[in-house]
């Protein structure tokens, strides 16, 4: 597999966004790190959480709402 990392300007990211939901995508941010404080606090929600709740993400991610630019 080929991965590409695209910088793209913030007034182009609608236009981007509309042209890659034509494509297989899977979205990357390695910017990401998460506090000890969010850590325990995702522990306790898995250790409460009943699988009935759960919802599979290919709904989920239909579900999904960006704000738009403006």
């Amino acid at each position: 597999m080929t991965q590409i990392t695209l910088n793209i300007p913030d007034s182009e990211l609608s236009f981007f966004m509309k042209l890659i939901e034509k494509f297989n995508y899977e979205t990357v941010n390695n910017e990401f790190s998460a506090t000890e404080e969010m850590k325990n606090m995702l522990d306790e929600r898995r250790s409460t959480s009943k699988t009935d709740d759960f919802i599979p993400w290919n709904e989920a991610k239909t579900q999904l709402r960006f704000k738009s630019e403006k």
